[in-house]
């Protein structure tokens, strides 16, 4: 009996290349690039009161968006609290986060819900969409713009 071992063989070269040579493909998840957001934000008309301005600083490495300023009517929110958090890229130019809102008698009770990051004009405008959770709370929506822009 006469024994074949090119079959063989070329079985195994075949189970060789195909272990070896195949490259792993390149992960198409997004990676959390927040560099377009890193820095200063502004609004004057802070809970729709013209003239009143709020700061806040994005962080790039930790995803936070932090008050640095509040003008004379803060709407319950003091320097130092984290305006977004949570700030996670999910295609060009748009960001899901989570932000901080207030309501209730002077603004004393606070809460988190889900809000839209959106940059638009050149990365020079950030629009914040927080969708309504219900009718006693609405959409909201916030244009800020790049930089530091506090009260004279």
């Amino acid at each position: 009996m006469k024994t074949n071992f090119k079959p063989a063989f070329f079985f195994l070269l075949i189970a060789i290349v195909a272990t070896f040579g195949c490259k792993k493909a390149a992960s198409t998840k997004p990676t959390n690039n927040l560099s377009l957001l890193n820095g200063s934000w502004n609004v004057s008309a802070w809970g729709g009161v013209a003239g009143n301005y709020i700061d806040f600083t994005i962080s790039e490495s930790t995803g936070i968006g932090t008050v640095t300023f509040l003008d004379s009517q803060p709407f319950g929110f003091v320097v130092g609290d984290k305006l977004f958090t949570d700030i996670v890229y999910t295609s060009a130019g748009k960001y899901s986060a989570t932000g901080k809102y207030t309501y209730g008698t002077d603004n004393t009770s606070s809460g988190t819900r889900a809000v839209i990051l959106t940059l638009q004009n050149n990365n020079t405008q950030l629009t914040a969409d927080y969708p309504a959770i219900n009718s006693d709370f609405p959409e909201l929506i916030y244009v800020f713009q790049q930089g530091t822009v506090t009260a004279l």
